[in-house]
């Protein structure tokens, strides 16, 4: 048996030399060797030793925050290996203050299947809330389709109904990507609370009803912050209450198949936002769609925006719509190498008035490599922002600006992003 383990870190042969323990591993190895009563104690007196096992209890919860980053049914194994990591996951309360309830906990608990072991389920959802009091509550939810029926009601039952006062009350972000769950089904109204007073962080993906119950999202007097993607205010009722717009401060507003004019009265109920992001992902169309039922002359007023982010080809007829007299900032981002589909030749430069502060760069994949806009771009946007004084950009942006007699001549200051 040799006297040190190696493992191999990389293809480029790279190697991490262990300490030297040639007795525990016989031990592991060649276990028919010895008693048990003998191989017990010897593990026992081994362990003890371990580099592994002398860690203080602050770099094991670090170590354990990144198994349960992924989902904390990665800490399972890790429950198992003694009693010392045991009482440090258990007693961790960060570590469970995060709940995940995706396809990963379906599968495992069965909900789609006609055994489902939803009493397992309910216990996993109440080991959770109960070891992470009184920590706030990050909760995310997806992947609950419809074709899971009732099982991932009962689920969420647990999760949003629990304790005395309820668990859910501790929520500061939500992040709930509904599809298909909510679908004729009036699950809001029976499972949802009336309020989330710690609510801070809100994403909401394909919050749209045909067909939807006359209910409202529950009140969140602290909501600081956002994101909602799909969303279809004018096909569906107006689900958010009003008086927790004027709280917001950052809206990040994302489609991924079409624009529409309802568009505008939503971000429009925003009013108070300092931070607006327009976002087009990659498989978008990108097409904007004029419904009559909205008059033409819907404008976003956004007095208090300073920040706006155009990221991807958002339409000319969205951006011509958005007023913003107190805009500072912008930033202007291509989703794909694609140097047409820049807003750089679509953002009105009314817009662009007020703006002191411009960022531009290109958003790229693995396999892409960064397509320089063309000067004749970059001048529309900075020669139609007469109080631009600031600009950042990559390398390469820089230095073609700096070969630009006409950039020269503005005594812009270029910044690294």
């Amino acid at each position: 048996m040799p006297g040190y383990l190696y493992r191999s870190l990389g293809p480029n042969g790279t190697r991490l030399k262990f300490q030297k323990y040639p007795r525990l591993i016989s031990l592991a190895l060649h276990p028919r060797h010895y008693s048990m009563d003998s191989r017990n104690t010897q593990l026992s007196t081994l362990l003890q030793h371990s580099p592994i096992l002398l860690l203080p209890c602050e770099l094991l919860r670090e170590v354990f925050s990144l198994l349960a980053s992924q989902g904390l049914f990665h800490l399972r194994h890790a429950l198992l290996v003694c009693k010392r990591w045991h009482n440090v996951i258990v007693n961790d309360k960060k570590l469970w203050s995060t709940i995940i309830i995706d396809e990963e906990v379906v599968d495992r608990f069965k909900l789609h299947s006609k055994t489902p072991e939803i009493s397992r389920a309910s216990a996993y959802i109440r080991a959770c809330l109960d070891r992470s009091a009184p920590l706030p509550l990050d909760i995310t939810l997806s992947a609950l389709e419809s074709k899971h029926g009732e099982h991932c009601c009962s689920v969420l039952d647990e999760l949003l109904n629990s304790g005395e006062p309820r668990h859910i009350q501790r929520c500061r972000s939500l992040f709930w990507c509904i599809g298909y769950t909510l679908y004729d089904r009036p699950i809001l109204s029976t499972l949802l609370p009336p309020s989330l007073e710690r609510l801070e962080y809100l994403y909401l993906q394909d919050f749209t009803f045909h067909r939807g119950p006359p209910i409202r999202f529950p009140q969140c007097p602290q909501l600081k912050e956002v994101r909602l993607v799909n969303h279809f205010e004018g096909v569906s009722p107006h689900y958010l209450v009003d008086r927790d717009h004027t709280h917001v401060e950052k809206l990040t507003f994302t489609r991924d198949f079409m624009w529409i004019d309802h568009d505008i009265p939503c971000i429009q109920s925003f009013h108070a936002i300092r931070t607006l992001v327009l976002e087009v992902t990659p498989r978008s169309f990108s097409a904007y769609i004029f419904l009559e039922e909205v008059e033409n002359t819907s404008i976003a007023h956004l007095h208090c925006l300073e920040t706006l982010e155009l990221l991807g080809p958002i339409p000319l007829g969205i951006m011509q719509r958005l007023h913003a007299p107190s805009l500072r900032r912008v930033e202007i981002a291509a989703s794909y190498s694609d140097p047409h589909s820049h807003a750089l030749n679509t953002v009105p430069l009314v817009l662009l008035q007020p703006v002191t502060e411009m960022e531009i760069w290109i958003c790229l994949l693995d396999d892409e490599i960064e397509t320089l806009p063309h000067p004749q771009q970059l001048r529309r946007v900075i020669c139609g922002a007469p109080s631009l004084t600031s600009i950042f950009g990559s390398l390469a942006i820089r230095e073609l600006l700096a070969g630009e007699e006409w950039f020269r001549e503005r005594n812009i200051v270029c910044h690294p992003p």
